[in-house]
């Protein structure tokens, strides 16, 4: 078939615009995994990341989750989501990436075995927090 001069191995097998839809997915994905980068690693104050140790100071946390929803909506917006399917999503992410961060700190601070970088259960937890976020930008781009 794949040289028959109908069908190439470049052709959509699933019909017209399934290709198109898949790189669209791909693109907002990259994007939003570059903002949750941007949002973590270069946006997030020295005060933020002492909130985020304990899981106690609320106000920093809530600031640096509203950092990444915003980075986020910009994101939706421009590759082209409805504003109100924007607007839920940002809260979506405000929300999980709040109770995520707030948990992990909580915990930190319970469990001090969490809280030494020397210690592979630090990076076991770390780990995870990531996975938790992705896994929510994973569902955003498939809600957006």
């Amino acid at each position: 078939m794949v040289f028959s001069g109908e069908m190439s191995i470049f052709a959509e097998p699933y019909g017209d615009g399934c290709m198109a839809k898949t790189q669209e997915y791909m693109t907002l994905l990259i994007a939003l995994l570059f903002c949750h980068y941007l949002a973590d690693f270069c946006l997030t104050s020295p005060t933020m990341i002492r909130a985020k140790a304990d899981g106690r100071r609320l106000w920093p946390i809530a600031s640096h989750a509203a950092i990444h929803a915003l980075l986020m909506g910009i994101c939706l917006l421009i590759a082209g989501t409805d504003i109100m399917r924007a607007m839920m999503l940002m809260g979506f992410e405000l929300i999980t990436h709040f109770a995520i961060d707030t948990l992990k700190g909580r915990l930190t601070a319970r469990f001090t075995v969490l809280a030494d970088q020397q210690q592979k259960p630090y990076w076991m937890v770390y780990g995870f927090d990531q996975l938790l976020h992705l896994l929510v930008i994973v569902a955003i781009v498939a809600w957006g």
